[in-house]
């Protein structure tokens, strides 16, 4: 007898979306399509999924969640990965914050740390790396193939640093990640800038810091011969940037942004001051449409939430003066419910293009595809089933510990309604089901 039985589920593959049903057996998915329900019928469990869109579990590939040394207590990678369950996302790859992970040593004792306390699994990536003289071999022996770098400060590389970094990632077949903003253009735009309110942030860190970093880093990745992702990008202008090298480099150059720049604008500062501090700094209006356009097309390779936790409280601080707070938004939990309800329920993305930007081409990235980010027979039953139906988004709803959210008040049109995750229902309407350190980590290396 087969496990578990979700039918009557509209589901979402690469090529489109079919009405049918996934059949479950030791936690790995034995058979999805239209005919499913009538050969897997006697399953021990079955889902009436209600015409309810299923795809695979997310893939987050870019999030900050643990760092003892920074996060105040209550928030911890079992707190965010609660989060990101709640949310759908049953993988994520985790980078590092405040305290650098350069060594095998350290990589060591942050996966053995997170493994127990993980409610997902989970990939990590080597960082923040100022210094090239690193044992590249030995990190990626120890289970990853990213290695994160900076243009700008608090970790700031020299350009001789990122091209030697690049050069012996790119020899030990990885991956250098890269904070793309030009810290000399940052260091001009602050020194005119006295006031502390929330909307001189977004001046201090221009568009064209961002632009002039991407077109560097994606020379210095074809000049070293290693592939480079960017993260983070805030622009439609700087998505366009990044897909020249996309186009002509003759190394993989990839290409990621995060919800909150297709979500806002610097207008929206004046309402949410501090709970809109992020780098790179929200862009215009004319930008965040540009955006939504490289989305579209393919420019961006995919969307990552760049999750960042604090407390409500430490993030009020910004009103009287905004640059007390850590820059960073939580997101990890709202990503998918955004992206249906703001791209593919107002026609800016189709339910394929979506499959692509949150699960298949972030696995592949990750080097975990189509163990994640699909629903390949064989393949975990990673799966979330999301509910359309129209609501309006309050941090009282989520799982989230921080108290808050960017979102608050937004209607939107798409809830997550069941995670699934090893074949086991870990969540339902942002409620968990599951303990920590039943998440297992994903070497990649």
């Amino acid at each position: 007898m087969t496990d578990r039985l979700i039918e009557n589920a509209r589901i979402v593959s690469a090529t489109g979306v079919q009405t049918g049903a996934i059949a479950i057996d030791d936690g790995r998915i034995r058979a999805v399509g239209p005919d499913v329900a009538s050969e897997y019928g006697d399953a021990a469990d079955v889902i009436d999924a209600d015409r309810m869109v299923a795809m695979p579990g997310v893939v987050d590939v870019h999030n900050h969640m643990h760092d003892s040394d920074l996060f105040p207590d209550g928030i911890d990678f079992a707190s965010e990965t609660a989060s990101a369950a709640a949310g759908g996302v049953t993988t994520v790859v985790e980078l590092p914050t405040q305290t650098p992970i350069t060594s095998p040593e350290a990589f060591r004792e942050k996966r053995e740390e997170c493994a127990d306390l993980a409610h997902v699994d989970f990939g990590l990536v080597a960082g923040n790396v100022e210094d090239s003289d690193l044992d590249v071999d030995g990190i990626i022996a120890e289970g990853t193939r990213d290695f994160k770098t900076f243009t700008a400060d608090p970790y700031l590389a020299s350009d001789e640093t990122i091209v030697s970094l690049m050069e012996k990632v790119g020899n030990a077949g990885g991956k250098v990640r890269v904070h793309c903003e030009t810290q000399g253009i940052l260091d001009h735009a602050r020194a005119s800038i006295d006031e502390n309110t929330p909307d001189v942030y977004m001046d201090s860190r221009p568009l064209e810091a961002e632009l002039d970093a991407i077109s560097r880093m994606g020379w210095f990745a074809e000049y070293a011969d290693c592939p480079l992702h960017v993260v983070h990008v805030s622009s439609g202008s700087g998505a366009r940037e990044g897909g020249r090298f996309k186009s002509r480099a003759n190394v993989p150059v990839t290409l990621e942004t995060c919800p909150h720049y297709l979500a806002f604008s610097k207008e929206d500062v004046e309402e949410k001051g501090p709970f809109l501090k992020v780098n790179p700094s929200l862009k215009s209006p004319t930008e965040v449409e540009r955006l939504w356009e490289a989305v579209r097309d393919g420019t961006i390779d995919l969307i990552a939430s760049e999750h960042f936790p604090t407390y409500r409280e430490d993030r009020e601080r910004g009103w009287e003066n905004i640059w007390e707070p850590y820059a960073g938004l939580p997101g990890i939990e709202t990503m998918l419910e955004f992206l249906v309800s703001a791209g593919v329920h107002e026609d800016r993305l189709s339910w394929p293009r979506l499959h692509e930007l949150v699960c298949a081409r972030p696995a592949r990235e990750a080097g975990v595809y189509p163990q994640k980010g699909s629903l390949q027979e064989g393949t975990d039953a990673d799966i979330v089933l999301v509910r359309e139906e129209e609501f309006e988004v309050s941090a009282d709803d989520l799982r989230y510990v921080g108290g808050w959210t960017p979102y608050e008040g937004q209607e939107w049109s798409a809830r997550v309604d069941t995670v699934i995750a090893d074949g086991d229902v870990i969540a339902r309407d942002h409620e968990l089901r599951v303990s920590p350190g039943r998440g297992e980590f994903l070497s990649r290396s």
